[in-house]
């Protein structure tokens, strides 16, 4: 890895600004899942997708050996068949909406 993409990477990866807010646990982001999912029913939990990159690194040229990179991919949702300590229950996060009373339009005669 060259110099250029050495800084490239610690710029995007040390930023100089603080969070927008508090960071989310995996309670609350399996929550926001199951609202952005519209989910009223079940359980679920946090699913994370990694994507594994080996190569050969090090901090200089003499001292480079085989290394194991691991990066999140992707953030899910699976269903749980029974409760957990990061289970959530649909109904009680994102509970379903009543539906309104349809009124019937009919042909009224005298």
């Amino acid at each position: 890895m060259g110099r250029n993409q050495m800084q490239n990477i610690e710029q995007i990866s040390s930023p100089k600004k603080e969070p927008i807010r508090q960071p989310l646990d995996c309670k609350e982001l399996t929550e926001i899942l199951i609202k952005h999912y519209d989910l009223h029913e079940g359980k679920y939990y946090l699913k994370l997708n990694f994507q594994i990159g080996t190569g050969l690194y090090g901090p200089t040229l003499d001292a480079i050996c085989p290394t194991a990179m691991v990066g999140i991919s992707k953030f899910g949702l699976m269903e749980s068949a029974e409760d957990t300590p990061n289970t959530i229950d649909a109904a009680k996060v994102n509970p379903s909406k009543p539906k309104k009373a349809v009124k019937k339009k009919g042909n009224y005669s005298a």
